[in-house]
């Protein structure tokens, strides 16, 4: 008499466990797509980073007098496609600037311990900063990743 309901048992039994696999196998895509997503976006910035880092570079070398200006607490900020440093507060800078989901900024530091010289007056330590949010950040409006890139550049014309 109980064998009736017991194949009915056993199937609910076996779809029961299916479903949780299935699960568990959707949730181990969805891990690996996401960190996956996230690699992509840290190399993007990381790239994006090691760009700002050259056009300082190459805008010490070729008119160090600009450079020396950027001096400062302040924050500045590269857009994309320019070599032209702005100002945190410029428009470009209040929102995404590079490749429509990232935010490049720059601080240049003249009284850093980290670039010593005998003339700080030609030496500066540069942070190169790429930001970005994802579904991971909490609230919609905060970039919860960044990207820090740190050297010092020098006026390589100055005498000593």
């Amino acid at each position: 008499m109980n064998q009736k309901g017991q194949g009915l048992v056993e199937a609910l039994i076996a779809l029961g466990a299916a479903v949780i696999i299935i699960a568990a196998i959707t949730i181990a895509v969805i891990t690996a797509v996401s960190n996956s997503d996230f690699s992509t976006e840290q190399n993007l910035a990381t790239g994006f980073a090691q760009q700002g880092m050259e056009i300082v570079r190459q805008k010490s070398q070729l008119n160090w007098n600009s450079v020396a200006t950027y001096s400062g607490t302040s924050i500045w900020c590269l857009p994309q496609e320019t070599t032209d440093i702005y100002p945190q507060i410029a428009p470009s800078c209040q929102s995404t600037n590079v490749a429509n989901q990232f935010v490049r900024l720059i601080n240049f530091d003249q009284t850093s311990s980290i670039c010593t010289g005998n003339n700080s007056a030609n030496i500066r330590q540069v942070e190169v900063t790429v930001k970005w949010r994802d579904g991971k950040c909490s609230g919609g409006t905060d970039f919860c990743h960044k990207v820090v890139l740190d050297s010092c550049v020098a006026n390589i014309y100055a005498t000593q």
